[in-house]
């Protein structure tokens, strides 16, 4: 019975807003909408309904897809690249790809061949810059729908997608919300565009009785009776995808169960009809033409006489399918109307006929690698079917040969999915060494840089151990190459066994028999010095990196280590350090991994030294070689952030702020994410977004806390922003004492990072001494005059003296040293109130107009704000009249008192006294008082308790 369709029904208002998503990319904008709703509430029929309204628009759609234990990789990917291929042809697609084509090979390579150009790590980068690319010469729309089935590139690039929103495309992302857990991946990456406000997001609900009558009779083309449309209502539900089904069957008995319901149009098929939906069935929601010819020809399925038992062609089977709509034609295969008809059919499948199919699809699928180009889906759906099929050696044969593939093509979730399964095959295949073509410790290495890749860090970490502990003991080069990555991997984890792994492996490597080794051990041994602010031992071992690798003739090892040297030396205010690091990049040649760490840690040695053009410079020019390398997210991230720190330091804060809030949200817990979120905190509370700030820093407060034990440079600056929230929560104590590392006796002494923490440390002691407490300020005195060969020192150093009350805050505010810029605003906010203070009205009303106009300039709100309260407090920034005393009038209620007489009532309401107005007015108290007596006057009451419950009235 084919399945009329009905006119879009109680969508009105999510066709709307897709409707205003569309015209404003028409306009140029970037747009991103999440469509989510259980399954058949009918997410693909609104989308149905908006492509019929996009003339003149790009339609690119790509759909996910399960194949039983996990998503197919790159299904949605693979579609986007077809309509793409479709509308552009393959030489313009390749050609707008350029030397990044090659990867796009895991995808698609039947047009990019494999191993030619980047690597697979770039897809997510290189399909969004094709995309970009499009959209710059007329509006794209792209759908990427049943993102509950995607796998982690997939997500990658709708993130990426959503992240930069280029101009003149509207992407479309939908999912079932039914089916994604608390523990679904696609739930974080959800919460975190929701959180970065990157998306705007339509939840479909249900259908009401009205809206169902409505769909009823346009489907039925006549009128229901109540009891129809109720028992209608009352099967389907509300969700239209069973309306659609029901009601060709009203006035029939229906089953209760909606599986049963799926079922209605497969049941009235023949017998043939239903044995060949069964065999489509068993691929999963599609089939390819010719591999459904292969399985219905294998032996094995008995599929003559089982699907055509009546003597029918499987063609006229197939057409019987397609005329009922339970299948439908593509333009490659054969796929069900909707995925819940293909698992209703499934389940329909006995234990043995399933085994039987199965294996015979990865029979067939085999046979299809011959005709067609490999690719990572067809390689994994080839391993799904064989442990499905029961056959266990074939699987395990299977899934590694597919984990090695998804490992190749960046197909992290895949290969992590492929390679936990021939970990749980392993013991229960005879020989399995043999059959995997592998010994289970390298399984077991690849199987935990896989989890990694996939942020898995505590699981990575766990198999990196059993890696180590099966590893044999007369292979102790590879053993130390392990132990190197278990250390790597423990390090994103927020493990502190880093250290030990690293010693451990050294112990197996000897100088001049395993020197390959032995330098990459060293450089880690060296960075890890230099993380934690031990810069001396970083020296030593990176100057030990670097004889070893030129006694291999390593340009990689080379490079890393005069890098970690150079910037070893910065941190020890050695300025010969940033020429080491210049000699780095040059012995780095073309090897990225030399140059990404002169572009990460280059542009950051400038950072610590306040010289935010070079800091910026050297970013920029990394930003660009990223792309031209091809770069992992986590490097180009990291270069990115330096540039927004160079951003800060010299006053673009929005332009920084708006790169925050669309990378750092949807980054999982990691190094990565401390970094910059730390900085993004620090940035919202400087701009005035401080309850925001206090919010986020609370939710991260863990993570900061456990890779702060890891690297100083996280610890220090972690510490400081959360000190600098404690004062501001006027928690001065616990502000100090998130500071007192800076004077513990064992503490190595870091400029860079300890100045900034000195001058919040001696704020703390301020605020404390004016609370009646005694505190020594001695040892951080001491701890300052450390640093006095930094060359940012003066400002530093006088910032401390000014928090302290001993130095004046023009030194600080007039100096020309380099810093930070928000900190001239930030010491004309306090000399304006210190000139307050002293009764000098008229220079306070100068400086604080000034520290506004400066902090303005780059969105520093937080000195906006005190400042310009300042100002309104002490009545500095009305017309002249109403600075000076109340003068008499015959006026009189609420609306006769002059703007400085209603700051006093609200005070007088508070309770306060004259002496206390004018302390927190910066006016004399008989000024106070004068006031006072006018509001009483005009008011028309006798004592100050009247005129606080008139002002209660208000």
């Amino acid at each position: 019975m084919p399945v009329p369709r009905a006119r879009l029904v109680g969508r009105a208002r999510e066709l709307g807003t897709l409707t205003a998503a569309l015209d404003d990319v028409r306009g140029g904008a970037g747009r991103t909408v999440v469509i989510a709703g259980e399954a058949g509430i009918g997410k693909t029929r609104l989308l149905d309904e908006l492509a019929a309204r996009a003339d003149g628009v790009t339609l690119l759609t790509g759909q996910c897809a399960d194949e039983g234990s996990g998503p197919l990789p790159y299904a949605a990917l693979a579609g986007l690249l077809h309509a793409l291929v479709r509308t552009q042809g393959p030489e313009a697609v390749v050609a707008a790809a350029g030397p990044a084509a090659g990867a796009l090979s895991p995808v698609a390579p039947q047009l990019v061949a494999p191993g030619s150009g980047a690597g697979a790590d770039r897809l997510p980068e290189v399909l969004t810059n094709l995309l970009a690319g499009l959209a710059a010469e007329r509006p794209v729309v792209v759908v990427m729908e049943d993102l509950h089935w995607s796998d982690d590139v997939t997500r990658a690039v709708a993130l990426r997608l959503a992240r930069t929103a280029p101009p003149g495309l509207l992407l479309l992302l939908t999912y079932r919300s039914d089916d994604v857990g608390r523990a679904h991946p696609l739930r974080t990456v959800m919460a975190e565009l929701d959180r970065a406000r990157l998306t705007t997001r339509l939840d479909l609900p249900r259908l009401g009785e009205p809206e169902i009558r409505e769909m009823a009779q346009d489907l039925l083309d006549a009128g229901l009776d109540t009891t129809s449309i109720a028992d209608l209502a009352d099967r389907s539900e509300g969700v239209p995808f069973y309306v659609e089904e029901l009601v060709g069957f009203l006035g029939t008995d229906l089953p209760d169960s909606l599986r049963d319901i799926l079922l209605l149009r497969y049941w009235n098929l023949s017998r043939a009809a239903q044995a060949l939906c069964r065999v489509v069935a068993a691929a999963g929601p599609r089939v390819w033409y010719d591999v459904l010819d292969d399985v219905l020809a294998d032996p094995s399925t008995a599929s003559g006489p089982r699907v055509v038992p009546d003597g029918a062609e499987p063609e006229e089977a197939v057409r019987e399918a397609v005329e009922a709509q339970v299948l439908v034609v593509t333009d490659v295969g054969y796929a069900f109307r909707h995925a819940l008809v293909q698992e209703a059919v499934y389940a329909e499948l006995l234990p043995g006929e399933r085994r039987r199919l199965h294996a015979a699809y990865a029979r067939a699928l085999e046979q299809a690698l011959v005709r067609r180009a490999r690719s990572v889906a067809k390689l994994s759906r080839i391993a799904d079917h064989w442990w499905r099929a029961g056959m266990l050696d074939r699987a395990l044969a299977a899934a590694v040969e597919g984990h090695r593939a998804a490992v190749d093509g960046a197909a992290s979730s895949t290969a992590v999915a492929l390679g936990e399964r021939a970990l749980e095959l392993w013991d229960q295949v005879p020989d399995a060494e043999a059959v995997a073509g592998l010994p289970r410790h390298e399984l077991l290495r690849t199987v935990a840089e896989s989890l990694r890749g996939a942020t898995r860090t505590t699981r990575a970490l766990a198999v990196a151990h059993e890696a180590v502990d099966e590893w044999p003991a007369d292979d102790p080069a590879g053993l130390a190459r392990m132990l190197s990555d278990a250390a790597l991997i423990a390090g994103h984890a927020g493990s502190d066994e880093g250290p030990e792994l690293v010693e451990r492996a050294l112990a197996l490597v000897e100088p001049g028999r395993d020197d390959a080794v032995r330098g990459l051990l060293l450089m880690l041994r060296a960075r890890r010095e230099m993380l934690v602010g031990r810069p001396r031992a970083a020296i030593e071992a990176a100057t030990a990196a670097y004889d070893a690798g030129r006694a291999i003739g390593s340009a990689e090892v080379v490079s890393v280590a005069l890098n970690l040297r150079g910037v070893s030396r910065v941190q020890l205010g050695d300025p010969g350090g940033h020429a080491e690091i210049e000699a780095g990049r040059e012995a780095a040649g073309d090897i990225w991994h030399g140059l990404s760490r002169y572009y990460v840690n280059g542009s950051d040695a400038w950072l610590v030294v306040g010289d935010w053009a070079r800091a910026a410079a050297i970013a920029e020019e990394g930003m660009s070689a990223a792309r031209r390398y091809g770069s992992s997210d986590s490097t180009r991230i990291m270069i990115e952030g330096n540039l927004a720190e160079a951003q800060i330091g010299r006053g673009d804060w929005a332009e920084a702020a708006a790169w925050y809030e669309r990378i750092v949200p949807p980054i999982h817990d990691s190094v990565y994410s401390v970094y910059l979120s730390e900085r993004r905190v620090w940035l919202m509370t400087w701009q005035g977004r401080v309850e925001q700030a206090q919010a986020e820093a609370r939710r991260r407060a863990t993570s900061w806390e456990r890779f702060g034990h890891l690297e100083e440079q996280i610890r220090s600056r972690t510490s400081g922003t959360l000190a600098e929230l404690a004062l501001l929560r006027d928690e001065p104590a616990e502000a100090l004492e998130r500071m007192s590392v800076v004077v513990a006796p064992d503490h190595v002494r870091l400029p860079a990072y300890d100045l900034p923490q000195l001058a919040v440390a001696a704020q703390a002691i301020a605020r404390l001494r004016a609370a009646g407490q005694d505190v020594d300020d001695a040892p951080y005195r001491a701890a300052r005059d450390e640093c006095a060969h930094w060359p940012t020192f003066p400002l530093w150093s006088a910032l401390f003296e000014a928090e302290l009350g001993t130095g004046p805050w023009t030194a600080v505010a007039d100096l020309p040293s380099p810093g930070p810029v928000h900190l001239r605003a930030y010491a004309l906010c306090r000399e304006g109130a210190r000139l307050l203070e002293d009764g000098d009205r008229g220079g306070a009303r100068s400086t604080l107009g000034s520290a506004v106009a400066e902090a303005e300039k780059i969105g520093a709100g937080l000195i906006v704000r005190r400042a310009q309260g300042l100002l309104d407090r002490a009545g500095l920034t009305g017309p002249a009249e109403e600075r000076t005393a109340p003068a008499e009038g015959p006026g009189t209620g609420l609306g006769a008192l002059t703007a400085r007489e209603q700051q006093v009532l609200d005070l007088v309401a508070e309770g306060l006294t004259n002496a206390q107005i004018a302390g927190r007015l910066f006016i004399s108290a008989k000024t106070a008082s004068v006031h006072v007596s006018a509001i009483l006057r005009k008011l028309s009451v006798a004592t100050r308790t009247e005129a606080a419950l008139l002002a209660r009235r208000r």
